[in-house]
């Protein structure tokens, strides 16, 4: 059984699948999505892949947003595997840094239905990073068949929901303008985390040409690349330094980035001043092993 999953991506999504054993095929991704061609020719082609991880608005960790095309042609897959399902987490569907500008895609429920393929598509979503950590409710949405397929499953995995947690988010959000209102605060709390962020990177390292990052519009994230084999170095000196980041090649099936040279930045969690310090420190380390790296060359 194989799963296709997205690089540089989440790294739960690969930790889930590597825990029942399913073999993952990294397929690569560039400002409109998943490269599609590679997935078509996976998915049409070979009836032992099963699924695709997919998170298509302000992508973990590039913030990529999936084109209309990408997401059409998402619905217009011919599975060679009659059960092949695509994952479609919408985990930043309402976490935009910059609420006016428009990042609306195309209803992936809808578009598999008129393609023939209702059934294709499990999506879902949740309150993770809008309520309380732990607090939070998840939701799913996919076909009436498969619905009744996931409520007979979890039927026997739990005996009740908790009812009380969920009338809780009802009454305080009320519907989903309340959803959006509320975060719109957290835009406003994250996105000078932000702008900080890559304003120092562009500031400090745009002229050097020893790495290159994602400006998104949205999600926890910003995508870093650094010279093939320096991810792992930057990261350690950073840890040594006081700085802890997500591990180099964690965006990637079995931890292992072929290139060692992405790394995840969440410029989200300390307040705005030790932002600052963290990325000049980020940044400092970045040269001195750039440094390294050409003077090997």
């Amino acid at each position: 059984m194989k799963f296709l999953c997205p690089v540089p991506g989440y790294d739960r999504h690969f930790g889930i699948t590597a825990q029942f054993g399913i073999e993952m095929i990294p397929i690569p991704m560039d400002e409109n999505g998943p490269d599609m061609d590679l997935v078509e020719e996976y998915v049409n082609n070979d009836e032992t892949v099963k699924g695709i991880w997919c998170v298509p608005k302000y992508s973990n960790p590039t913030g990529i947003v999936y084109s209309e095309e990408t997401v059409k042609r998402f619905a217009a897959l011919k599975p060679a595997a009659k059960d092949f399902r695509i994952y479609w987490d919408n985990a930043y569907a309402l976490h935009h840094l910059y609420p006016d500008i428009d990042v609306d895609i195309p209803n992936i429920l809808e578009e598999c239905e008129k393609a023939g393929n209702p059934d294709m598509v499990y999506q879902f979503a949740s309150t993770s990073k809008i309520t309380f950590p732990g607090a939070g409710i998840a939701a799913m949405s996919a076909s009436e068949a498969n619905i009744e397929e996931v409520k007979y499953r979890l039927s026997w995995q739990t005996i009740g929901y908790d009812k009380i947690n969920e009338l809780r988010h009802v009454r305080y959000f009320k519907n989903v303008e309340g959803l959006s209102t509320h975060l719109k605060k957290h835009a406003d709390i994250m996105r000078p985390k932000f702008e900080a962020t890559l304003e120092m990177l562009d500031k400090e390292l745009s002229d050097l040409k020893i790495a290159s990052w994602t400006k998104p519009l949205g999600g926890y994230f910003i995508s870093f690349d650094a010279m093939e084999g320096c991810a792992k170095k930057i990261v350690a000196k950073c840890k040594e330094a006081g700085v802890t980041m997500t591990a180099a090649g964690a965006t990637f099936p079995y931890g292992l980035d072929p290139k060692d040279s992405n790394i995840r930045i969440a410029p989200t969690f300390p307040p705005l001043e030790e932002i600052v310090t963290a990325v000049s420190l980020f940044i400092t380390c970045v040269k001195l092993v750039s440094v390294e790296k050409l003077l090997e060359g």
